[in-house]
């Protein structure tokens, strides 16, 4: 039949994949957005702490120290054990309750050093490189989800065409809003266009996806280190 074969079975799956598209689109625009609003959240912080040598915690009685930037002050970040292990006998229960106060300990102490007036100059000074380093990670992961989504929406559009003008195949009779959509162009030039655009844009994309790591290891402005002799 027309739905398991032939171009309408091809329209159906294209139209199925467009409806799927469209949550992925909301999430590249939001995952942009909380990245880069992220970055700016660390920027403050790295300027609040070199303003104030890193005594503002200490002035503000830790009311700034929240989960989030508790584990930017970690040098390697902030892992919990059970943000990798999961429960499972009742030995390995046992385990964990030990684990959990060496973590609760291993927490108060960090904090309790943060908010300390005499809060160790090396420390902020390696949190605040990490901070501008790491900000600056984000913020570029940031612009990247938009270009992927950017990518993606003339994808979309584009083979949203093709659908459009098989519904609509007299041109004649169309609604001035396919009119408007095909930009003027024909059924024939609209097809080729979209599907045209569309296959080049998801050929890009995952060329980008695979390099975007090793481009952004080597834009990443590191701070110079100095050797002493």
């Amino acid at each position: 039949t027309d739905w398991i074969g032939g171009v309408q079975a091809l329209i159906n799956a294209l139209t199925v994949m467009e409806i799927a598209l469209l949550p992925l689109l909301y999430y590249m625009i939001k995952d942009a957005a909380g990245s880069i609003s992220k970055a700016g959240r660390m920027i403050d912080l790295a300027s609040k702490l070199q303003e104030s040598s890193g005594k503002f915690l200490a002035a503000e009685k830790g009311d700034s120290l929240n989960a989030e930037n508790y584990g930017w002050f970690v040098e390697d970040g902030w892992s919990p054990f059970w943000s990798v292990n999961a429960t499972g006998s009742a030995q390995e229960i046992a385990a964990e309750e030990k684990m959990l106060t060496k973590e609760i300990e291993a927490v108060q102490y960090k904090v309790e050093s943060l908010l300390s007036e005499k809060v160790s100059a090396a420390m902020i000074e390696s949190t605040i490189d990490r901070l501008n380093e790491t900000s600056w990670v984000s913020k570029m992961e940031g612009y990247r989800e938009y270009i992927y989504f950017l990518l993606n929406f003339i994808a979309f559009y584009g083979y949203l065409l093709g659908i459009l003008v098989y519904y609509f195949d007299n041109e004649e009779f169309q609604p001035s809003y396919v009119g408007t959509m095909k930009m003027g162009l024909s059924n024939a030039d609209a097809d080729w266009s979209g599907n045209f655009a569309g296959d080049v844009m998801w050929t890009v994309e995952p060329v980008m996806i695979i390099a975007s790591p090793t481009l952004l290891r080597q834009m990443n402005p590191k701070k110079a280190k100095v050797k002493t002799a």
